[in-house]
């Protein structure tokens, strides 16, 4: 059955979908995994009126036979009027609000990263996802610096994904025992259904361990605790509150440096698939490459050509 690509969009809680409709040229939607705030553009023509800065766009895509799907509350940004009768409007997500943005400094002491992320998600007015419950921290300081900037900091360390989408503050481990997290969505895609894919094998180094290597002023001495096995071995040095914390460290950073050994892309007729969310690949040629990636980037366009979308991922 052919399916028929539908949009809808409110601007500060009014439906106006038909107006934007009959002088669309094309708008995209591109959805960022990380803390990159996510972008709608939308290009018009005719008689339109300008939209003020921080007018608030909501926009679902979808079909007309099953229905839409929420891509999120976006701010205005910018708008540019060209030949006088082609306007462009460029909005972001609107779920970096100032607080966020605010320097501050503070210390968070001998409890779950979770909890850490807890407490940030609560002052910020935010919901959280969060499955670090497991991962302790004894001391962890926040100097002269944002919420954003402190939480993409620790992202980093932990190699964890982190980002905030409609009003949810995300922050989950990319692997749990050595695969992809099953918590993450996963979206399941046949290699002879998209066009233009395309699978690069870069020639990374493969690590099969980490050693994180530190100085106990406490005992003052080296120590010293190795995570996974086997050559060539990576070496992280650093100053570590103790085993626990550097063996967090070192397995972060093991995960890091093996990421990227595959990247692709692809389009297909649109789809809802989200960055940040696991892409299962099947029917490559031989099955040389069919396994789990990350899904790094989607970009969703409609136009009077129909919904197109294109995924970026990695593994």
């Amino acid at each position: 059955m052919e399916l028929t690509p539908i949009f809808a969009i409110q601007a500060n809680g009014t439906d106006v979908t038909g107006h934007i409709a009959k002088n669309l040229i094309d708008l995209q939607f591109k959805d960022e995994d990380g803390n990159v705030s996510d972008e709608l553009t939308i290009n018009v023509y005719g008689d339109f009126q300008r939209p003020k800065y921080q007018d608030e766009l909501k926009l679902w895509l979808g079909y007309k036979e099953s229905g839409v799907f929420y891509c999120g509350l976006f701010k205005v940004q910018t708008s540019e009027r060209t030949d006088n009768h082609i306007l462009k409007i460029t909005a972001t997500g609107a779920d970096f609000g100032d607080s966020i943005k605010q320097k501050k400094s503070r210390s968070f002491e001998k409890m779950s990263v979770k909890a850490l992320c807890e407490q940030i998600a609560s002052h910020n007015g935010l919901t959280l996802n969060s499955d670090y419950d497991d991962v302790f921290i004894s001391h962890q300081a926040q100097n002269n610096e944002s919420d954003l900037h402190f939480l993409k900091r620790l992202a980093g360390e932990l190699n964890a994904i982190f980002s905030i989408k409609n009003n949810v503050l995300v922050f989950l481990k990319k692997q749990k025992d050595g695969k992809k997290n099953d918590a993450l969505p996963e979206f399941f895609i046949d290699a002879n259904k998209v066009s233009g894919l395309t699978i690069k094998h870069s020639n990374k180094l493969l690590y099969y361990s980490c050693k994180a290597v530190w100085h106990d002023t406490k005992d003052n001495v080296k120590k010293e605790v190795v995570v996974g096995s086997g050559a060539p071995q990576l070496v992280l040095e650093g100053s570590f509150k103790d085993k626990a914390d550097a063996k967090i460290k070192a397995e972060a950073k093991l995960q890091k440096a093996n990421q990227g050994i595959k990247s692709g892309s692809f389009s297909c007729a649109g789809v809802e698939i989200y960055a940040g969310g696991k892409l299962t690949l099947s029917n490559t040629l031989g099955g040389e490459d069919d396994e789990t990636y990350s899904i790094k980037s989607v970009s969703h366009t409609f136009s009077s050509s129909g919904w197109e979308t294109s995924v970026e991922f990695e593994n």
